[in-house]
């Protein structure tokens, strides 16, 4: 890959569309736990022009956990959201199905919690190496989400670099 000199990037933020941002926001702040930064209502030729859509107008609000990383849901009310095709829906390998992971401490009791707010499982959770347990669900919108449980992350969550088992400090890969 090509360096690239004097340049500094970040991540900003992940954001996805649903339905019902109340309903949304109950999903991802009552069931997995992430907290509410802010809520906005929003029009004008900007927005329009970002958007690509005539006369768009948005209710969206920005949630989070504790790193700092938001996830911004997006309700659109004009042109109204969409909904996908039944048969795209869940189509896991389609090119533009993406997903965002949170690190929960305990996956199960998420879940459960979940489930019954509309959320719908892949399979069970597996434990894909010692102390790393993972599942991949949609919320009822049709997004996908994957909820990991990491011992590693749960002994010390946050240092200078983000650690996980997936992500774990130079020199400290363990499989």
């Amino acid at each position: 890959m090509e360096e690239k000199n004097n340049m500094s990037v970040t991540m900003n933020h992940s954001g996805i569309v649903v339905t019902d941002l109340d309903k949304a926001l109950k999903f991802y702040c009552d069931g997995i736990g992430l907290s509410v930064r802010f809520q906005v209502e929003a029009d004008g030729p900007q927005l329009s022009q970002l958007l690509g859509y005539d006369d768009v107008q948005v209710k969206a609000a920005f949630v989070g956990g504790i790193d700092g990383h938001s996830l911004e849901i997006i309700e659109y009310i004009s042109p109204k959201t969409e909904v996908r095709d039944a048969g795209e829906l869940h189509r896991r390998n389609a090119t533009g199905s993406a997903h965002f992971s949170f690190n929960v401490t305990d996956i199960n009791a998420v879940i459960d919690r979940i489930v019954p707010m509309g959320a719908v499982l892949n399979n069970p959770p597996v434990d894909l190496m010692d102390g790393y347990k993972s599942v991949y669900l949609q919320d009822p919108w049709g997004n996908w989400v994957e909820l990991d449980e990491d011992a590693v992350h749960n002994e010390q969550q946050f240092t200078v670099h983000q650690r996980t088992s997936v992500n774990p400090a130079p020199g400290d890969v363990r499989l």
